[in-house]
């Protein structure tokens, strides 16, 4: 059945390609559906991956095709290989009731979202590391694109997992919906003046600073700051001018000190001559919202711009390196 979209008056707008869903599963069941269609199980894929961009090739997997062959299960966050205890729920209800099954066959939809899965022209794989009131959990989202489909995978803990499938008109929002932590939820840190909107700084410096930083050896920074003096800018936007070494000295520590997530993400295509390629987002996370850090040189000297993002700018900077690695 296809979803008709009313305007304010009632009148037909455009005709879904795609009726959104959501559900969420137990690991278990979404081994099941793979298995009824016979693919390897996406949830088992992202529990061994260990986060990098190697075998990108294999995880963009070709149409029809499983996905690469994960690594071995030691790599598994604890407790992923199980998920709920067998019996406690009865996976093929659940799978029912998602509409991906019937009868103990996948369903169209069902098949949609693995062929989808593992047939991808682009992948985006975003993985979150908080500091939380109570705890520190490691959040992974892994979304898939074929034609007017989006797959979107979901998991904090390797056991429950959240599916979801959408147009690929409607991506940017479930992408910045992948992004947004609750304000309330973080661990709070220090009274202290805000970072800049835009700070540009040297990569070494921004590098040598957060080892002193974690090594509690706060007194060499001073030093460190005086060896790039001038190079460090502040502002908003473009208009941007030099900063006091003072400033920078703070603006540093507090990049390690006061950061309460990142988030890396990683964009994978093929060209249209078919060769696999990667682009990466990199944003960290304060009290008062995201900063990404974006490399670039800037009279011979490798710089970092560490720019304010808020979640709908996410889509955004995943579409240019989108954009990059399928051109």
């Amino acid at each position: 059945m296809s979803t008709v979209v009313l305007g304010a008056d009632g009148e037909e707008l455009e005709e879904r390609a795609v009726t959104p869903r959501r559900v969420r599963l137990p690991r278990a069941a979404v081994d099941r559906l793979a298995e009824l269609v016979g693919v390897e199980s996406p949830a088992a894929q992202m529990a061994a991956s260990r986060g990098t961009i190697e075998g990108l090739g294999a995880r963009l997997g070709a149409l029809g095709a499983p996905g690469g062959t994960p690594d071995d299960a030691a790599s598994e966050p604890p407790g992923a290989d199980d998920g709920p205890a067998a019996g406690t729920e009865d996976v093929g209800a659940l799978l029912e009731a998602a509409g991906l099954v019937a009868d103990g066959e996948p369903t169209e939809e069902g098949r949609a979202v693995m062929t989808v899965w593992h047939g991808p022209v682009l992948a985006i794989e975003l993985e979150m590391l908080l500091v939380l009131r109570r705890g520190r959990p490691r959040v992974r989202s892994w979304h898939r694109n074929l034609d007017d489909w989006v797959v979107c995978l979901s998991t904090g803990d390797g056991r429950t997992f959240e599916l979801a499938w959408l147009s690929a008109d409607d991506w940017w929002l479930e992408l910045g919906r992948a992004s947004w932590v609750a304000p309330d939820l973080l661990r709070p840190t220090p009274p202290g003046d805000p970072l800049p909107d835009v700070v540009e700084t040297p990569w070494e410096l921004l590098l040598a600073t957060g080892e002193a930083v974690q090594r509690n050896r706060t007194e060499l920074l001073d030093q460190m700051v005086a060896d790039y003096t001038g190079l460090t800018r502040s502002g908003a936007g473009d208009d941007l001018d030099a900063a006091a070494d003072a400033d920078v000295r703070r603006w540093h520590e507090q990049l390690e000190s006061a950061a309460r997530g990142r988030l890396h993400g990683a964009v994978m295509g093929r060209s249209e001559r078919g060769r696999p390629g990667a682009g990466i987002v990199e944003w960290v996370l304060f009290a008062d919202g995201w900063r990404s850090l974006t490399p670039f040189e800037r009279e011979g000297w490798r710089m970092v711009r560490i720019e304010r993002r808020g979640p709908v700018d996410l889509s955004k900077e995943l579409a240019v390196r989108a954009a990059e690695v399928t051109s």
